[in-house]
Formats: C-alpha cells, structure tokens, sequence
C-alpha cells in the first residue's frame, strides 16, 4: 500500500497521455507502469503485466517519489557530453577538409579524425563515433587518395589519349 501523499503525487499526472506521446519505449513502460500504480495496482502485479521484473518497477516508483517526473524520463548519460556541439560542426567539417589538403599522400582515416576532435575540438569519440559522426555530417568517411608527387599530369593525359575506350570496338560473335 502506498502513502497517502505519494498517491497524490501520483493523481497530478495523466501517465497514459504521456506514455501516448513518448517515442522512447524505455519511458513509455515506465509512464505505463506508474500508470497502473495510480490505479492501485501492487508493484508485483504491475511487474506481472508488464513483462518487468517487481524490482524495476520499484525502483521507478521511487525514482519518481524522490525526484519526480524527470527522473523517470532517465538522466543523461557520461557520453552525451562528449559530443561535438552543433556549433562546432561547420569548424569540424572544414578541419576535416583542410587535414586531407595538407597530408602528402595517403588517405585520410577513421583514427586521423578521432585524434583532430581530441586535440582541436576537446571531445573523445570511439572509431564507431567517428564514423557515425561523419555520416551524419554527410561527409564520406574515408577520403579519396591525395596525388602522389611523382604523378605527371602531361603523360596522364596522353595515356587517356591512346587508350582504347572500353565497350567500343572489337568483333561481334
């Protein structure tokens, strides 16, 4: 049975509408949950028709007598702060391109851009963050090959000129 003033506390919000309108299931089942516990439900058997452990729903309840509402919904977790602000994006995109300018040779990788957000922009990513990053960024992840210095322009070009386009010419069987 639960106090009379957590029962109040209970009464100020429509659990239903606000499991309606959540898009992250993880809070939905916890609004459901303390939805059946406004309708007088044990935590025992709102576990039982949820699927949960008694536990979770336990500790819901109490996540939301001692802090209320907001504490349900869950906290932020250490690596939401270890993003890259929105802010920074554009300062990111063009750091990116101007690190494939000034490399010599070879491509640009995965780990070349984790350590240019640790030392520039003061944020630690994974190699999976990375790449996650860069594709949000529609940016390609690995970039094309830098010209090597010992590539002639002039002998490229009248190699195209000689070869043969593919498809074209031949016999037909």
């Amino acid at each position: 049975m639960l106090a009379p003033e957590t029962l109040q506390q209970l009464q100020k919000y429509n659990f239903d509408l606000l499991a309606h309108q959540e898009p992250s299931g993880r809070r939905r089942l916890r609004y459901i949950a303390l939805a059946h516990i406004k309708d007088g439900k044990s935590p025992t058997e709102t576990a039982l028709a949820l699927r949960v452990t008694p536990r979770a729903v336990t500790r819901w309840l109490k996540w939301f007598i001692d802090e209320g509402l907001d504490r349900v919904a869950g906290i932020p977790h250490y690596w939401s702060t270890q993003r890259l602000p929105i802010a920074q994006e554009e300062a990111f995109r063009q750091a990116v391109e101007q690190l494939q300018h000034h490399r010599g040779g070879g491509r640009v990788r995965g780990e070349d851009v984790r350590q240019l957000l640790a030392q520039q922009f003061g944020v630690d990513y994974t190699l999976n963050g990375v790449y996650e990053l860069l594709k949000r960024l529609d940016m390609a992840w690995i970039s094309a090959r830098s010209v090597t210095p010992n590539a002639n322009p002039a002998r490229q070009a009248e190699f195209k000129k000689k070869s043969v386009p593919r498809g074209t010419g031949g016999s037909a069987v």
